[in-house]
């Protein structure tokens, strides 16, 4: 599958990861239904990132790895919706058109372990200009504890607050994926160095497709007329010798 290009900074060096030449139709990793949604071991190029699927009504999952240089191993997550046209539960809340969605409810939480671990916790969503469930055409992204650094470069500064964060906003293209990329970090935290142990993220996510709404409609990358595919909440890990636990539960009305 396709991904972003991400950059992620090494004790000697940035590394810049593309890893467009993931197949979309093969899909690694085991996944596990949780009725609407699923939880997935989303890993790149056959990494051994093991996985534990929790019990109960929504997705949650515990993976280990070790990993002990610099790179993207993949992307963990629990899900809601279509991820490049796959859906193993075949729930029908997503494809969903902004302008028609009132609130975007997505809750998630976190605990790791471990020594150098290096990554992002982070909301991944997809989407389109139609609802084709198909590959996306653009990705917006809100992070919450991370090291890392979000694709492209940072055009806004504390734009928005909400769930107990203040947002920056980084976007840039994303060549070898053939879209645009929006993310939303919590302020002043990209390459900060250390990869944070426990945390949530409980936002509205319609809080932030109404700021790139009045924000940057004109750039010909947004609009809420476009279809939200899916709703990604995960790990993507980088590096570390340790544990990851996710939960989440994703909703739209």
């Amino acid at each position: 599958m396709t991904y972003s290009i991400k950059k992620y900074r090494g004790a000697a060096a940035l590394s810049v990861l593309s890893l467009a030449a993931l197949s979309s139709a093969a899909h690694a990793g085991a996944e596990q239904n949780y009725g609407s949604q699923w939880a997935w071991d989303n890993n790149f190029n056959n990494s051994t990132i093991n996985i534990s699927f929790g019990s109960g009504s929504t997705p949650n999952f515990t993976v280990w790895y070790n990993f002990s240089s610099y790179s993207l191993y993949g992307y963990p997550a629990n899900i809601r919706g279509w991820h490049y046209g796959w859906n193993p539960t075949g729930d029908t809340l997503f494809p969903k058109q902004l302008s028609a969605t009132k609130s975007i409810p997505c809750t998630f939480s976190y605990s790791s372990g471990g020594s150098s671990m290096a990554g992002d916790f982070a909301y991944d969503m997809f989407l389109r200009w139609d609802n084709a469930k198909s590959s996306p055409q653009l990705e917006v992204m809100v992070w919450a504890g991370n090291d890392s650094w979000p694709i492209g470069t940072q055009t806004g500064t504390s734009v928005l607050t909400t769930g107990g964060y203040t947002f920056d906003l980084w976007e840039g293209y994303n060549s070898a994926a053939g879209y645009y990329v929006y993310t939303f970090i919590p302020h002043g935290t990209a390459g900060q160095g250390n990869l944070p142990t426990s945390g949530s993220e409980n936002v509205d996510m319609k809080t932030f497709f109404n700021w790139l709404q009045s924000n940057r409609s004109g750039s010909g990358y947004y609009s809420n007329s476009m279809y939200l595919d899916v709703v990604e909440a995960g790990l993507e890990i980088t590096r570390g010798n340790g544990w990851a636990w996710m939960g989440a539960n994703i909703n739209a009305n």
